[in-house]
């Protein structure tokens, strides 16, 4: 399981574990959501190639074996 700190993700970068998307395989934090209890609930990851956003479960990016912290 990756771990990292929920306050540290914005502007965070990180690496998609797909041998499907070799394009889309590099992306940064760019938003943050949270809940009215102030809860993290989800982020907005940015393909750094496209540009592309997409918004998903901040839990997702826990899984080592789709996501990894930096750019590598």
């Amino acid at each position: 399981m990756n771990t990292f700190s929920t306050d540290a993700l914005l502007f965070s970068k990180w690496t998609k574990e797909s041998q499907h998307e070799l394009t889309e395989r590099y992306y940064l934090v760019v938003a943050c959501q949270r809940d009215a209890q102030g809860r993290l609930a989800r982020v907005v990851m940015q393909d750094i190639n496209t540009l592309l956003e997409q918004e998903m479960d901040w839990h997702e990016l826990e899984d080592p074996a789709n996501w990894h912290m930096g750019w590598n």
